[in-house]
């Protein structure tokens, strides 16, 4: 490692993380937070979003000596185009997982021994709020009709409104929507228009661009909560539980699986064939104890938000896409399942360095170097899979290297969803209501998406969260930034002894914590239903909430289709790092100021957590007086 590369302290809010990153750098080795030292200084022109690489007189990079791209296109267009096309991708990655789950709930009706119909109730619920008739049809041929209407909507054209959308969006969201003409459509030919509109020389209308944005954001969001009411109904809807985190969970004694990225089917296959007497026998075998399954990344959020269901016996979740290189260092990790999205290229280094495997259990996902074949997901061959998968970890545990785990875990509490919420409360959101009218809460924040190097692993985050309870915001969270919270100790009930006063006592009440862990990035969908059932409550619009969204550590493109809804929705929308937009004064004026007065919601890029904290506090104060609460 070179001499002149910074070596931080401290990376990381997760002090097993920071122990491990000491070893790694006293074994010569570099990290994310090397790299991205490394990588000093960053281009500003991508930065700012004014490099455009579409065509091969390029690239063009916008100037003040130089406004135009050789096509002519100026910096709103370039940047306008830039965001669309990485709103696409985002999309992308959320229609090819609910293809995924649709064959998988296929399979759970079809009699799969791995899946099953686990939850009736919400498929029946689903279906009929779709507008299926479910009188005297069996579950399983409900079912089977839910996915070809799902998989139809899925591929349905663009000019076509979701019926999804339809059915669960607020009404006066509904109504925004069509007059601003983006209702969103089917979601693939969302992309598929939005990728040819951004290519060479076909839309240069920068405000266009960013309204095509939001109507695909809308699309996504939608294809996302299709996604969760389906791992409902496989897996059960997720019930409050106890759980651990962070890298002091890991056991050095058993076979340790790592369920690791975005689509927990596999993940939840291998924990129910991990049970089985044979797979226990074999681990036993080459002088293990057992086998255990630890979550990473929003697999792992997935998992241990259904521990009380079908992923019961998961070991707790371990850390986000940032802990990866340090969860492999520990040299106790015997396969990582890796499924689509967030596998760093440069894991097969670690697995040569410190052992283990990495498996690909997606079509998507290779490694560029030292890659076992992948196992790709079929929901139909699931459990042959899963054993394959178990066998080639017990081959791995007999060839272990050193084993160093780092000290320390967190407790938490997690599993939260509209419903057990609800439950909780009585069945009804009245009480919550209640205490946000009397003050006691002053409002609700969800604080979602990714973390990032750029300030340490969850420290910008956490120091956010920290912030908005002592103001007595309740706060709910999705996507890697729940493990952040989860290492930390956000996610225990006694960090309500942090919160203000009024904070403090709902939730020592209930027993929970302040800040309220409902899962993955696609539960950011669960979570507007929270937004929508406040609002249809109180017979307002969703801009009218004491509510706001925040993204203080947005990593790639699956964060970017989710801050371009938030602000669709009508969500003030806090972003950190600071999106590459601001090299189009338009661009940043319409996201920052102009769309409010189109969908009530809007980008907020106050970077330092503290201000941003007073910020969302200044907002949600002036909704409660607009309410006169």
């Amino acid at each position: 490692m070179s001499s002149e590369i910074k070596i931080q302290e401290k990376v990381s809010v997760s002090e097993p993380v920071n122990e491990m990153h000491r070893k790694i750098v006293g074994d010569n080795g570099m990290t994310v937070f090397e790299r991205y030292e490394a990588r000093k200084p960053i281009c500003t022109f991508g930065g700012s979003g004014v490099c455009c690489h579409l065509c091969s007189h390029g690239p063009c990079r916008i100037t003040p000596n130089a406004p135009f791209g050789i096509c002519g296109a100026n910096a709103d267009t370039i940047v306008a185009r830039n965001w669309l096309r990485q709103t696409a991708m985002g999309a992308a990655s959320y229609a090819y997982h609910l293809e995924e789950m649709i064959n998988t709930l296929k399979a759970a009706a079809r009699g799969s021994p791995v899946f099953r119909i686990s939850d009736e109730k919400k498929l029946y619920e689903f279906a009929g709020k779709l507008g299926f008739k479910t009188a005297g049809v069996s579950p399983h041929s409900l079912a089977l009709d839910l996915t070809d209407f799902l998989l139809a909507e899925l591929r349905k054209g663009s000019d076509e409104p979701s019926r999804v959308a339809m059915a669960f969006a607020p009404g006066k969201r509904i109504e925004v929507w069509k007059k601003l003409g983006i209702l969103g459509g089917g979601l693939n030919s969302e992309i598929r228009d939005n990728l040819v509109r951004t290519a060479t020389s076909i839309n240069s209308d920068a405000v266009d661009l960013l309204l095509k944005a939001m109507k695909m954001a809308i699309s996504t969001n939608y294809v996302c909560l299709s996604i969760e009411m389906l791992h409902d109904i496989v897996f059960g809807t997720p019930s409050i539980v106890k759980t651990r985190a962070d890298l002091g969970i890991i056991d050095r004694d058993t076979v340790n699986i790592i369920a690791h990225g975005h689509e927990p089917m596999m993940g939840m296959a291998v924990i129910k064939v991990s049970k089985y007497p044979e797979m226990i026998e074999l681990a036993r075998s080459a002088g293990a104890k057992g086998i255990k399954v630890y979550g990473s990344m929003d697999t792992g959020q997935e998992l241990i938000q259904r521990a009380g269901v079908a992923a019961e016996g998961v070991e707790g979740q371990l850390g986000n896409w940032a802990s990866q290189e340090f969860i492999l260092a520990t040299g106790a990790i015997d396969l990582v399942m890796a499924d689509m999205n967030c596998t760093l290229p440069v894991m097969g280094e670690y697995v040569a360095k410190y052992g283990g495997k990495i498996v690909p259990v997606s079509g998507l996902v290779r490694t560029q170097s030292n890659g076992s074949a992948p196992v790709e997901f079929n929901a139909s061959a699931a459990e042959e899979q899963a054993k394959e998968i178990i066998r080639q970890a017990v081959e791995s545990y007999r060839s272990r290297k050193s084993v160093t785990i780092p000290t320390g875990c967190s407790d938490a509490v997690v599993g939260f969803s509209l419903e057990s919420i609800t439950g909780a409360l009585g069945g009804s959101v009245a009480p919550l209501l209640d205490v946000i009218k009397n003050g006691s809460i002053k409002g609700i924040v969800a604080v979602v998406g990714c973390t990032n190097c750029k300030n340490g692993q969850g420290k910008t985050s956490t120091k956010l969260v920290e912030e908005l309870v002592k103001k007595d915001i309740l706060v709910v969270s999705a996507g890697c930034v729940s493990s952040d919270f989860q290492s930390a100790g956000f996610c225990d009930p006694s960090f309500a002894d942090k919160a203000g006063d009024g904070l403090k006592a709902v939730c020592k009440s209930l027993g929970i914590p302040p800040v309220l862990n409902f899962g993955t990035c696609t539960d950011i969908s669960r979570i507007y239903l929270v937004v929508t059932a406040i609002a249809e409550a109180l017979g307002v619009d969703v801009p009218d909430l004491p509510v706001a969204a925040s993204a203080p550590e947005y990593l790639e493109q699956k964060a970017v289709v989710y801050g371009t809804y938030a602000v669709a929705g009508g969500l003030f929308t806090h972003v950190g790092p600071i999106p590459p937009v601001t090299g189009s004064p338009l661009v940043t004026k319409v996201l920052t100021e102009v769309v409010e007065d189109l969908t009530g919601g809007k980008v907020n890029v106050e970077q330092d957590p503290v201000k941003a904290a007073d910020a969302i506090y200044g907002h949600i104060m002036s909704k409660r007086q607009k309410l006169g609460i």
